[in-house]
């Protein structure tokens, strides 16, 4: 008999497959937020997965969007591969999401809580070995919390065996290490709670669907080809001795890359005058 191919909670189509189901993401939200899952209110989820025909696709960028009843909007992303300027794209979701309902004429009480959830496969804090971080908008000395409305918490999956593990952040830890593991071996030595027996069933069933996972390979295979690609990238601007335009051609790869334009880059590597006509289209020159 076959064995299944394992599935990783890392590829976005996954994790929106798996996250999507009511239990499941009770489980985790009530992880980080510290609100028993009974206690969460009904969730709307907005899967914001392309297929994988349209232009926009943004490879290993996932966001999943939803709207918690008694708590707010909460975005869930995820980027495997490092990412210039996390921060900002951050604050450009939560600027944009915490307004996007208030209407004209209308008072700023009907704006609701707006809570980011960043997932990433690379370190984006250089001051703590710890996996988990969150932040709130307090004031500098006295700590004093300047409004609730906004919350961001990010888990760094490359820091998840370095230190031990706060009490409060145990359940928290288990789902990182979960959406972490590459081998079954990983996933089967993950103590369990109900909530993430249902979300490991739901891989499992994920496993055995070959149409979905058709759709997973592909999102495996661009998340290859990128990381691959920037790799040659990185090698081609050390060979042709300029620091600055190793810089320009990965922005250029990862403008491209996420713009869906796959052929394109490799057309770049390879040619230089459709560098160069790239670079000036994407402003780089």
């Amino acid at each position: 008999m076959k064995k299944n191919i394992f599935v990783s909670l890392k590829n976005d189509y996954a994790f929106t497959q798996v996250m999507k189901q009511p239990k499941v993401i009770k489980g985790f939200l009530s992880s980080i937020l510290h609100i028993q899952p009974e206690r969460i209110g009904n969730i709307h989820i907005k899967d914001r997965h392309l297929p994988k025909d349209l232009p926009e696709d943004k490879l290993s960028i996932l966001d999943l969007y939803t709207i918690v009843e008694d708590i707010g909007k909460i975005n869930i992303e995820m980027q495997v591969l490092p990412y210039a300027f996390w921060d900002r794209r951050v604050f450009s979701y939560l600027s944009k999401v915490y307004i996007q309902d208030l209407k004209s004429g209308q008072t700023y009480d009907s704006c609701t809580k707006s809570i980011h959830i960043s997932i990433l496969g690379f370190n984006q804090f250089t001051d703590t070995d710890y996996f988990y971080s969150s932040f709130h908008m307090r004031e500098d000395q006295r700590y004093t919390l300047y409004s609730d409305q906004w919350e961001i918490h990010v888990i760094e999956l490359k820091k998840l065996s370095q230190y031990a593990v706060k009490d409060d952040h145990k359940s928290l830890y288990k789902w990182a290490c979960l959406i972490s593991a590459d081998r079954e071996e990983e996933r089967m030595i993950i103590e369990k709670d109900p909530y993430i027996e249902e979300a490991v069933k739901e891989l499992e069933k994920l496993e055995r669907d070959p149409e979905r996972m058709d759709e997973y390979l592909f999102r495996q295979k661009n998340l290859s080809d990128y990381a691959t690609q920037m790799k040659f990238n990185k090698e081609l601007g050390k060979a042709e001795g300029k620091a600055e335009g190793e810089h320009i051609l990965a922005s250029l790869m990862q403008k491209l890359f996420l713009d869906g334009r796959i052929e394109d880059a490799r057309l770049a590597v390879d040619n230089e005058n459709m560098r160069i006509k790239l670079y000036k289209e994407y402003h780089l020159i």
